[in-house]
């Protein structure tokens, strides 16, 4: 699973609101084999050299499957910090 959360460089309260909705719903969502639209964000080079290595597939991780969530999120918290901040007078 992979998708872009992202947010945009202002945020106003809807879209604040629909992002936190989004992330939840994402980690609501079942997930073993993480994927997304760039490799590294389930770090594919990693788990291909990896592959003929093991019995099992390194792609099935469901420990990883909200990683880039998790960077999406945190990228979202500090730009509404930073944008809260600078309204402050």
């Amino acid at each position: 699973m992979g998708c872009s959360l992202r947010p945009p460089a202002t945020l106003t309260p809807e879209i604040v609101d629909e992002l936190n909705r989004s992330f939840e719903s994402v980690r609501a969502l079942p997930c073993d084999v993480p994927l997304g639209d760039h490799p590294a964000q389930y770090r594919m080079q990693e788990k291909y050299a990896k592959l003929a290595k093991s019995s099992s597939s390194p792609f099935i991780d469901a420990a990883g499957c909200f990683t880039e969530a998790d960077i999406q999120e945190a990228m979202f918290h500090a730009l509404l910090d930073e944008q809260r901040q600078s309204a402050r007078p």
